[in-house]
């Protein structure tokens, strides 16, 4: 068995207002712990996986394609590959999700 803290997590994203430690990766997904502080903003951009956003903590704006939602704890926010998505913190404290990546095949499971 392997546990992987966030705090011990790989570096991949840091600039001080927002922070991505990769807790896991394989070839067919990768498991991203992000913290965005608030007024932060991650900008649209698109990605060639289908992606999932699962809100830990905080509230946030979810942009995907020309949608946009307000998401809080509990919340899974689905984004699918090559359609644009950005994240905006909309709290007064920390948001904290985890990004999914999931290389699976387009017609699903």
């Amino acid at each position: 068995m392997k546990i992987t803290k966030v705090e011990d997590g790989f570096v991949v994203m840091s600039d001080g207002n927002m922070t991505g430690r990769r807790l896991y990766e394989s070839s067919g997904c990768a498991i991203i712990h992000m913290t965005v502080q608030p007024g932060r903003e991650v900008a649209p951009h698109a990605a060639a996986v289908d992606m999932e956003f699962y809100v830990l903590e905080g509230r946030g704006r979810f942009m995907v394609g020309d949608e946009s939602r307000e998401a809080g704890p509990g919340s899974l926010v689905e984004s699918p590959r090559n359609i644009s998505h950005g994240i905006v913190n909309t709290g007064s404290g920390p948001l904290r999700l985890l990004a999914i990546k999931n290389n699976r095949p387009s017609d699903g499971l």
